[in-house]
């Protein structure tokens, strides 16, 4: 998700030094005396909704009346970090130390790192992808920077890669003591200590490990929670604990820091075992439980939970107002448990309980009352699969209500056009599909138990209904040939080309990875059926789940002429980009889905609308859309799709007229078509606005240096650079000059001022930086007028300058990008 050319987001001109939001305080002891028991969600998990299993699980217990509270210790160790005290502080305690531009980076981002968290959860971050992409650029910048000072690490929001890897136990254990390389020795100190010492009467600690990425920083709380309550019972569940316990042995060094286990499914489990330790009883017989016995580990089978008595599940002790990087956030719900299929490739029934739904009316109460407690309408569904039969219960017991939510299902028959609307009806907004492959030998391979002949049919009734889509590929499958995974991508490509132009469905999206063999899955129990041959692992990897193997079978070669032309441009298919490095997470591409208008009551979506498109009466796109007009040729830019056109002049001025009226020849039509296709243009209607110009960069208006944003000389060349974005500009002579004159400008009024704050990129500003239009445009030659405004707008438009009127208040322009 590292963003591709970022913009900053909305920003104020406060000191970097002025106060930033601080983590939240520990709970008082006088809201917490009496909980015993404490459920820890470990980082690093999704920062941009809470996870279910911790608020499910708090909500049995509290049913039982046992005094417990949540922890998101994920949601909160990232609004540490992210914040700027959060991030300084832990740059302070590091022995290593960044210099030169690093450092600078890092502070420039640092100081616009509240601002940016601020953006992401506000509602105006789902619409402007400009602002997103900045924000999320800034709060990259400071993770990197935090890495930088962690030797080994890459900081991420998808994930802690850290020098010490989960792969291994005797990692693990080393991580958990070693302050230079776990960053989360330090975070938890601040976050979680004082937790638990605001809780006197704490009993039972339970940290719920859903992915490998949490494991570390599990133990590494648990630790903690040993030296802060040595009597404190600690237990370790979730799917990652399920699926290591087989590996561990008696005497396995995990259980000198916790004190037992809970695999698979936790409702049944965690009361049991809650009832026992505080009536003080073994927690022998509890189902799911792995515990010490002696020599020995003490393990007890698992029970299938009854989803139709489960309540719903208690959010109250999460962050969400401002805990996640989404506004709302979007909370999780279920509406079935496991899947009902045996993919080849996945181990999801094999490391989880049998599959089965509830009922969707209980589901629907569930949302209901949700609603009612957090006020919140957007939701996704975290099922493995959503079922036919439970998308149609939904589509019945959803509509009427304003609801919007999204889930992942997978094709079938008996997905049409009347379901499709009667999902969109009901609130649903985004489907995640399997694609996996778009050839049906390999499909059968993998045991997908779908038809290829099904999967554009779906794809255009949840289009054509208005439902945004992301399709998952996974290349290399053992016996899947080069060529036969190029179809797939340019399938897949083909499919977002006709969301966006034939339905008017611009967030569908497409991810293909390499096969990964999970040592759980079909293919390494029966590696042989597959011609596969698998590698033990190393000697210290006792935990790895992701086997390496070689493929021993044949590769099929192309057999038709459409296989043999796909197999001439496979190359060239597979050499391009197969997914957008800055896509954004799922939930705000959600949201974006939701915050499109009805396609079906909004004016017609008119990428190249079929052979009749000259004949539409065309205007200049109003709303975003803006324009600086330079002699005989006006620049159009739409920062939505990041478009920029010159166009004539004259032609503009002929609109709002018919591209076979306007146009003199195939060039200019062709001109207006590409225009089109990026919403420059739009059909006109009766609701016709004039257009908003920023043609008028004159006057007292002050230009100077965006934030982040540096002229640098290297020989004989001249460059702007963004240290936040990471946009590089080489200038021209004359660009040199000018954007030096800015500088300039800003630099001596700081020293006159004798300002020594810095902005968020490192340069000095004092309360009369920046040069005025006019000033800048007297010192040029009366010709090169023009030829300079067109370079600043550009300049303003890649946000190396700022714009502000001469009381420092932001110029509008600069507020609608």
């Amino acid at each position: 998700m590292h963003p591709r050319n970022p913009a900053p987001p909305p920003e104020n001109h406060d000191s970097p030094s002025s106060p930033s939001p601080s983590p939240s305080p520990s709970p008082d002891t006088a809201d917490t005396a009496g909980t015993r028991v404490l459920l820890v969600n470990p980082p690093l998990w999704n920062p941009y909704a809470p996870h279910l299993a911790v608020p499910l699980l708090l909500a049995v217990l509290r049913r039982h009346g046992v005094a417990a509270r949540a922890l998101d210790l994920s949601a909160e160790t990232m609004r540490h970090l992210l914040s700027h005290t959060g991030s300084g502080d832990y740059a302070a305690h590091r022995p290593e130390t960044l210099t030169g531009r690093a450092r600078d980076q890092f502070e420039a981002a640092r100081s616009a790192v509240d601002r940016a968290t601020a953006f992401l959860r506000s509602p105006a971050s789902v619409e402007d992808t400009d602002g997103h992409r900045a924000a999320t650029a800034v709060c990259h910048a400071v993770l990197d920077g935090m890495a930088a000072l962690t030797p080994g690490a890459r900081l991420s929001f998808d994930r802690f890669d850290l020098r010490h890897r989960p792969v291994s136990s005797a990692q693990v254990m080393r991580a958990v003591t070693d302050p230079v390389h776990n960053p989360y020795l330090h975070v938890f100190e601040r976050l979680l200590v004082p937790r638990l010492r605001a809780l006197p009467d704490l009993e039972v600690v339970g940290l719920s490990v859903s992915a490998d990425s949490q494991l570390i920083a599990a133990l590494t709380a648990a630790r903690l929670v040993r030296r802060e309550r040595p009597a404190a019972h600690i237990t370790l569940g979730g799917n990652f604990v399920t699926r290591i316990a087989d590996r561990l042995r008696p005497g396995h060094p995990f259980f000198t820091l916790v004190d037992s286990l809970v695999c698979y499914e936790g409702e049944e489990s965690v009361v049991a075992l809650v009832d026992r330790l505080l009536t003080g009883r073994s927690p022998h017989g509890v189902p799911g439980i792995v515990v010490p016995d002696g020599d020995a580990l003490h393990r007890c089978p698992p029970v299938t939970a009854s989803l139709g008595e489960l309540p719903v599940p208690d959010f109250t002790d999460h962050p969400l107002t401002d805990g996640y990087l989404a506004p709302g956030p979007v909370l999780p719900v279920i509406a079935s448990r496991s899947c009902a299929w045996k993919c080849a490739f996945c181990a999801i029934p094999f490391a989880s309980d049998a599959f089965r739904m509830r009922a969707p009316e209980a589901v629907v109460a569930e949302l209901d009352e949700l609603h009612r407690r957090h006020g919140i309408r957007h939701f996704q569904f975290v099922d493995e699969i959503l079922t036919v039969r439970s998308m149609r219960g939904l589509a019945r017991g959803l509509a009427g209500r304003d609801y919007r939510w999204y889930g992942e299902t997978r094709f079938s028959p008996t997905i049409d056009r009347r379901l499709t609307d009667a999902l969109y009806a009901a609130g649903c907004r985004r489907l995640d599909l399997g694609l996996e492959s778009y050839n049906q030998d390999v499909l059968d391979r993998m045991r997908k138990d779908i038809k290829a002949s099904w999967i554009a049919p779906n794809l255009d009734a949840l289009l054509a209904s208005g439902i945004s889509v992301h399709l998952f590929g996974i290349a290399g499958f053992p016996g899947e040939a080069r060529w036969q995974t190029a179809r797939t991508v340019e399938f897949a490509a083909a499919t977002l080309a006709r969301s966006r132009e034939r339905y008017g469905v611009p967030d569908s999206t497409f991810g293909i990875g390499p096969f990964v063999l999970d040592a759980l899955s079909p293919v390494a129990a029966a590696p042989e059926t597959y011609q596969v041959r698998v590698e033990p692992p190393g000697p210290g990897e006792d935990l790895q789940m992701a086997l390496r193997y070689d493929y021993v079978g044949p590769v099929p070669e192309p057999r038709g002429a459409e296989d043999r032309e796909i197999a001439a441009r496979a190359d060239r298919v597979l050499g391009g980009s197969t997914d957008s490095a800055d896509r954004p997470a799922e939930e705000v591409l959600f949201l974006r889905a939701d915050s499109r208008r009805d396609h079906r009551d909004a004016p017609p979506q008119v990428p190249c609308p079929g052979p009749h498109w000259d004949r539409m009466v065309l205007r200049p796109a109003g709303g975003w859309v803006v324009r600086l007009r330079d002699g005989d040729r006006t620049l159009l830019y739409e920062p939505r799709e990041g478009a920029l056109f010159s166009l004539p002049s004259g032609l503009l001025d002929l609109l709002p007229g018919r591209a076979v009226d306007v146009c003199r020849d195939r060039a200019e039509r062709t001109l207006l078509r590409a225009a089109l296709h990026h919403r420059c243009l739009e059909p006109a209607g009766p609701d016709t606005r004039p257009l908003t110009s920023a043609a008028q960069l004159t006057g007292g208006l002050l230009l100077r240096l965006a934030p982040g944003t540096r002229l640098v000389h290297e020989g004989t060349d001249a460059f702007l650079t963004s240290w936040i974005t990471g946009q590089r500009l080489r200038l021209s002579a004359s660009g040199a000059t000018a954007a030096r004159l800015i500088a300039d400008a800003s630099e001596g009024a700081d020293a006159e001022a004798g300002d020594t704050a810095e902005d968020a990129g490192g340069d000095r500003h004092g309360d009369g930086g920046g040069l005025r239009w006019a000033e800048l445009a007297a010192r040029c030659a009366p010709g090169s007028v023009p030829r300079l405004r067109a370079f600043v707008w550009r300049l303003l438009i890649a946000r190396f300058l700022s714009v502000e009127t001469p009381d420092r208040s932001a110029h509008p322009v600069a507020g609608r990008r």
